[in-house]
């Protein structure tokens, strides 16, 4: 369990702020990248991701909220997907800077595949991290999805 104590829910509202407002809205969509897909807000992956590190293993990042964990710690993420929950046991990585951090659950491709569905066909996935909670919209991700399945199943 995480022993390390949430940061105030204000900073869920920042992070919903910064998902919604840091680049025009053109500009916020799903892609696919190499060998991850995810949200992009002004061309860099934010919030909620998906990379291919081997065939078949899926490194599932939640990223861009403003929280310095220590490095190796490991939290328990809730992911809502409209309304169906996932959970994910998550250790924190530097997120390039003292400010933020990335939780990173590691997995067999396989043992995603609901989430995987979820996310091609939701509208909105809520993402619960240690700084609080923000939506990550879904509106393009089944395409995304369904390339990345493609270049690492």
């Amino acid at each position: 369990m995480n022993k390390h104590a949430p940061l105030p829910i204000g900073a869920a509202v920042l992070v919903a702020a910064a998902l919604a407002t840091a680049a025009p809205a053109g500009a916020q969509n799903w892609t696919v990248s190499g060998q991850t897909a995810g949200l992009t807000v002004g061309g860099s992956f934010t919030g909620l991701s998906l990379t291919c590190v081997t065939r078949g293993r899926v490194e599932l990042a939640f990223s861009g909220f403003p929280a310095h964990l220590p490095t190796g710690g490991a939290y328990t993420v809730p992911v809502s997907v409209d309304g169906t929950a996932f959970l994910f046991e998550a250790q924190a990585r530097d997120g390039g800077s003292r400010d933020f951090s990335n939780l990173v659950h590691a997995a067999p491709m396989a043992e995603l595949t609901t989430l995987l569905d979820a996310l091609a066909q939701g509208r909105a996935a809520e993402v619960s991290s240690p700084a609080g909670r923000y939506v990550v919209p879904l509106a393009g991700s089944g395409r995304a999805v369904e390339t990345f399945r493609q270049r690492c199943g």
